[in-house]
């Protein structure tokens, strides 16, 4: 029989000795905070981003400005025989 790795294993886990929980150490998250804060205020990409976000606010509102012009042509659906044979009449008259 091949022996249970297993088992083997998790009794060994079970016989190692439990350490009380670790504190961290005196300012431990104080230095942390800082140095992402300096990490930030010496970034290059501050303008870009800023940028960034108002091109991307005017890309949403002509977005949707779009969809509001032209809401009552997405909410037809497809358009009828009349409709097609409307549109191939205007195509052979007007070139």
């Amino acid at each position: 029989m091949k022996p249970d790795y297993w088992k083997r294993l998790a009794g060994t886990a079970r016989r190692v000795p439990v350490e009380p929980a670790r504190e961290m150490p005196f300012g431990f998250d104080t230095r942390v905070i800082a140095d992402c804060r300096a990490q930030r205020e010496g970034d290059e990409t501050v303008p870009w981003a800023r940028l960034l976000r108002g091109a991307l606010v005017c890309a949403s509102l002509i977005m949707l400005l779009s969809l509001a012009m032209n809401f009552r042509s997405l909410k037809e659906g497809d358009p009828g025989p009349v409709a097609i044979a409307d549109l191939a009449i205007r195509m052979s008259l007007y070139p």
